[in-house]
């Protein structure tokens, strides 16, 4: 029954994620790895409004909501300051990866390519006295990332898989056609949530 979504039908991809037939495949392929111990990682790069973001969260809600983080924003240390077991097996997607500090960035490479981060800082003891402490942080992770920048900095780039979101006028109406099929009541909107959680289950 598992083998049943095919996701070259209407109703298991043309429904869920217009268009994009090869790069809807290969991020789903990214960001199932989270379980595995060799991570992936993907940067979905294209113009602004040309659905790189749209396609990032339609991809990241087939993956189980325990399994998934989505932001919108990453501040600089938030990432080292999540508890050491946090980030073990998750998939973390990046709605702006340009608007990213360079700390935060840091510390998202670290992620990706080491699995853990390490940090040295300060707190206090039982007796009130200011000690250092060392803080680790686990991976691995398995990530996504949308940007509008053509090129990015080349340590980011070296750990991803670069995909370009397809802004073929062919791709525009695929989505127009479908957003009228949305509102005509032609798509059942419950339908679309079976399917999604059913990839989910598998």
């Amino acid at each position: 029954e598992i083998y049943q979504c095919d996701w070259s039908s209407d109703v298991c991809s043309s429904d869920l994620v217009v268009g994009e037939e090869n790069n809807r495949i290969f991020l789903f392929c990214i960001a199932t790895s989270y379980k595995m111990p060799d991570t992936l990682h993907g940067l979905i790069q294209g113009s602004s409004a040309s659905g790189k973001t749209h396609l990032l969260i339609k991809i990241s809600d087939f993956i189980p909501q325990e399994g998934r983080k989505r932001f919108t924003r990453v501040t600089e240390s938030s990432f080292y300051n999540y508890g050491m077991y946090d980030l073990q097996h998750q998939l973390i997607c990046l709605e702006d990866f340009e608007g990213m500090k360079e700390e935060a960035q840091l510390a998202f490479r670290e992620l990706q390519s080491r699995g853990q981060l390490i940090s040295s800082t300060s707190a206090q003891d039982e007796a009130g006295h200011i000690r250092a402490i060392e803080r680790v942080v686990y991976g691995p992770i398995a990530s996504l990332a949308a940007t509008t920048k053509g090129e990015v900095y080349e340590d980011n780039m070296s750990r991803c898989f670069l995909i370009a979101v397809d802004e073929s006028s062919r791709q525009t109406q695929a989505i127009i056609a479908y957003q009228n099929r949305k509102a005509s009541g032609k798509i059942d909107g419950s339908e679309e949530e079976r399917i999604t959680q059913f990839i989910q289950h598998c």
